[in-house]
């Protein structure tokens, strides 16, 4: 099929022109939809009669559209009404003619990215999907035989089902890959300036005596600059975690938990009171290696960040074990505690929004990243006070599956 164009202030735009579309994962919602396997091969007998209404198709979205002023100014364009008109009847085509194949995912994804490119609002694209399922069931309804039509019919809603899923993961995809490239951009203009304060405030450190009376003021420049490097670090870290798939693979989390324990110990800085002590016999999970290893780092920075002797005494220190969840056997807890003050019962809601801050020098992101991790990897992350001793994170991951 030869590359469709449209039309953006005067410039062609070829349908092929967006990044490639996530076929694994399109392909992902059309199982899940049951549209594998040839599940469709009951429209055969029937899709050239249906295909046969492609242009009334067309006709019917146009004049509904044209008649609502907001997707009227778009119609309006003097190369739009043919060139739409010929998307939708090619969309139509497509969707019975091949049925849900790569080529009609690709080319709907690749629609989808376009519309948001072209700032289309995205509840008149799902109102578009609504307008085609009814326009399809009526068309079902005169060309398929009394006997078959209520498998026809089944076959075609979910034909728009699949639809309507690839036009949001278009639209999701777009918008949050919009968001990150300006956070991303906004982290790299940041980055550049705070390592010339840093630098140039350790050169004016160096230049004075250290009982000079601008030594505090330095001092408190350079651990606000290192508060906001590792703040520009930790939101550059959330949003990539939040855009990419999780890709879960059996782990041993005693290995990966004595990679984390490492890493943070070659950041931090003083005293590095840890303690792990995993049981081997509930060490396995099923999840993303990297979400799983960035959820361990910032929970233990998050840990000694906050770590105080507990008030009931004894001494400083985070305790890390693994225990069966109790609520579920099919998953296994990983359980951080740290000594200390802990949370308000009215502070524990906003401890995993992004910037707020219990210690000094945090950047408010380190339980949010965890979370997120969890939440990827069909986990969860809980946080329990302890009374007088300290605050309890729990990780819960789900087990490996059993043969």
């Amino acid at each position: 099929m030869t590359a469709e164009k449209i039309s953006m202030e005067g410039k062609p735009i070829d349908i092929k022109t967006p990044a490639e579309a996530p076929l694994t994962r399109l392909s992902f919602f059309r199982e899940k939809l049951g549209l594998d396997n040839g599940a469709i091969d009951v429209l055969a007998p029937f899709a050239q009669k249906i295909i046969e209404h492609k242009h009334d198709f067309a006709d019917y979205l146009y004049e509904y559209f044209i008649q609502i002023p907001e997707t009227k100014s778009i119609l309006s364009h003097d190369t739009w009404p043919k060139v739409i008109k010929n998307n939708w009847s090619t969309t139509f085509d497509m969707l019975f003619s091949n049925g849900p194949d790569e080529e009609l995912m690709d080319y709907l994804w690749k629609s989808g990215v376009i519309h948001v490119r072209l700032n289309i609002d995205q509840r008149y694209i799902n109102l578009a999907y609504s307008l085609m399922r009814i326009f399809c069931r009526q068309v079902v309804r005169e060309e398929v035989d009394g006997k078959e039509f209520d498998d026809a019919q089944a076959v075609t809603d979910k034909l728009v089902d699949l639809c309507v899923l690839i036009a949001t993961d278009a639209y999701l995809d777009s918008t949050t890959k919009c968001d990150r490239e300006v956070v991303r951009g906004i982290a790299h203009q940041l980055r550049n300036p705070l390592m010339v304060i840093g630098g140039y405030t350790r050169k004016l450190q160096k230049a004075i005596g250290p009982e000079s009376p601008d030594m505090d003021a330095l001092r408190a420049i350079l651990d606000e600059s290192k508060r906001l490097e590792k703040l520009v670090a930790d939101v550059s870290e959330y949003m990539d975690m939040y855009r990419e798939d999780a890709r879960r693979e059996s782990l041993d989390l005693k290995v990966l938990m004595d990679e984390a324990v490492e890493y943070v110990r070659a950041k931090h800085t003083g005293d590095f009171p840890v303690h792990v002590d995993i049981d081997p016999s509930r060490c396995m999970a099923y999840a993303d290696r990297r979400d799983v290893f960035t959820a361990f780092k910032h929970l233990l920075l998050d840990g000694l960040e906050n770590i105080a002797a507990p008030p009931d005494g004894g001494e400083a220190a985070i305790t890390v074990t693994t225990q069966p969840d109790p609520r579920d056997e099919r998953y296994m807890e990983v359980v951080f505690f740290n000594t200390g003050e802990p949370p308000r019962p009215e502070e524990l809601d906003f401890l995993f929004t992004p910037f707020h801050v219990r210690a000094p020098m945090g950047a408010g992101f380190g339980l949010p990243i965890a979370r997120l991790a969890a939440n990827k990897n069909l986990g969860r992350l809980s946080l329990t006070p302890v009374a007088d001793k300290g605050l309890e994170c729990t990780l819960s991951l789900p087990e490996p599956p059993r043969s």
